[in-house]
């Protein structure tokens, strides 16, 4: 059917002639400058941004702790999360979008199919009534030539977008990595303080059986025997107050796992490992792996896509409508050469009485990338930020541990002292309680800079993006 062939040709060249007719309207996207320095301590460099062939892998940068009961936590966490998987979801919806932004390019195309029967009158001397039918199988087609970019700025923003939904989830996964791992270690330092709190009551409840002896022998007084009695009292409340601390955070970590708190049990351990070496210094060229950062630099993207779109309005629109089919009053003729129909043309319009209402959309277009640009600059300020207090709260950690340790193994000695010298009768046993309260505040204090430590760590992870 040499006409239907026509129809194509002139499809396919006018869809030719409307994506390389015209370079796209509006500004070209570029990343917003910023000064970044070399590293967290020397001077400023700008920093550019990485191709996408070179942008990181994600990390199992969790590992680097070498314990299992974690790993497990993590990956459980990763794959049976609640909040990711609504991200991934998001994802998707943003994938889909943008595959029909893309559909964009080509022309609508319609096929139909329809049947009449119709009685009409026919006026005037010897008038009358007749029937009679009609059969068609119509072709529509509509085409909006892209002379002005339009369509390709809306299929920039939309790809842009979609990666800002990808970079998003992979911004949650480090997030909810992190948290699952600070939650760990808080869940070690309890079990630290557990072990220590058990130690105390064992040595406390062994001396309260000596204080009671004495007494019976009239030795001591009343009031060193209830001075013993308070301190394992005393323990005994911290203890369980440690518990309750334990079963909150066994809570959170089911809970971050994706699954319900019921039942749920992490083994408990009480030794708090030493973190990963952290780098004295860290170049800022790191910080481009940082998903958050990404995020917000498509963010940019699409909204200065979105100025395209807002400028290509005021242009004239110019499009393509055809029509062809099967036409006849007899089925049996449906599909014969006579029945073939078709129409071609082309229309073009420019807007007059919206010009307002166009300027004001670009307007808010601009605007909208203004504050897309000042958040992306934010982030980046921020991270900056996050890694500096990283980088010197884990080196000003370092150093109170090397301290507290000193204390811990001052304040053993105290104790020491302080029992052979009540052993001996030259002190009262108030000498010996406040020395082992201190120990054990100090062996306490010990654990949690530990804590800190790790936690710390995992921060300078998250900060970096996943690795350093």
């Amino acid at each position: 059917m040499p006409n239907l062939r026509a129809i194509r040709h002139c499809t396919i060249w006018a869809i030719a002639i409307g994506l390389i007719a015209c370079a796209p309207v509006g500004p070209d996207f570029q990343k917003p400058e910023m000064e970044l320095p070399a590293s967290f301590s020397r001077g400023g460099v700008k920093w550019n941004r990485e191709s996408p062939s070179s942008q990181p892998r994600p990390q199992e940068w969790w590992k680097s702790y070498r314990d299992s009961t974690l790993n497990g936590l993590v990956e459980r966490s990763l794959s049976m999360n609640q909040d990711l998987a609504a991200a991934a979801a998001r994802l998707e919806q943003a994938r889909q979008l943008s595959k029909a932004a893309r559909s964009l390019y080509f022309p609508d195309i319609d096929l139909g199919a329809g049947a009449e029967r119709t009685k009409f009158r026919f006026r005037g001397p010897g008038g009358g009534s007749n029937y009679g039918n009609n059969f068609s199988i119509p072709v529509d087609m509509a085409y909006e030539l892209d002379m002005w970019g339009k369509v390709r700025r809306l299929v920039e923003a939309a790809r842009s977008t979609e990666g800002a939904s990808r970079e998003n989830l992979n911004a949650l996964r480090l997030s909810v990595a992190g948290e699952v791992a600070q939650t760990y270690w808080a869940l070690r330092a309890v079990d630290a303080n557990r072990a220590v709190i058990r130690q105390t009551l064992v040595v406390r409840r062994k001396a309260l059986d000596l204080l009671t002896k004495r007494r019976d022998a009239g030795t001591i007084s009343a009031l060193d025997l209830s001075r013993g009695e308070t301190e394992v009292a005393t323990a005994e409340a911290d203890g369980i107050r440690l518990d309750q601390d334990r079963v909150t955070l066994v809570n959170a970590l089911a809970v971050l796992s994706g699954s319900a708190a019921t039942g749920s049990a992490v083994t408990e351990r009480a030794d708090l490992p030493a973190p990963p070496n952290a780098p004295n210094t860290v170049p800022s060229e790191l910080l481009r792996q940082r998903p958050d950062i990404r995020a917000a630099e498509y963010r940019v993207a699409a909204a200065n896509a979105e100025i395209g779109v807002a400028t290509a309005a005021f242009y004239p629109s110019i499009s393509i409508r055809g029509s062809g089919g099967l036409d006849t009053a007899e089925i049996a003729n449906l599909f014969s050469t006579e029945s073939l129909v078709w129409t071609l043309g082309a229309n073009a319009s420019v807007p007059l009485t919206r010009i307002n209402l166009l300027k004001a959309r670009r307007a808010a277009a601009v605007a909208a990338h203004q504050a897309a640009s000042a958040e992306y600059r934010q982030i980046v300020l921020e991270s900056i930020r996050e890694v500096e207090n990283a980088l010197q709260v884990a080196t000003i950690l370092e150093q109170r541990q090397a301290a507290q340790d000193k204390a811990v193994k001052s304040a053993r000695k105290t104790l020491d002292l302080a029992t052979k010298r009540f052993n001996a009768g030259l002190v009262s046993f108030l000498d010996v309680v406040d020395a082992e309260r201190t120990r054990l505040e100090s062996e306490r204090l010990a654990n949690v800079v530990r804590a800190e430590r790790l936690a710390v760590s995992v921060s300078l992870f998250k900060a970096l993006g996943g690795e350093w």
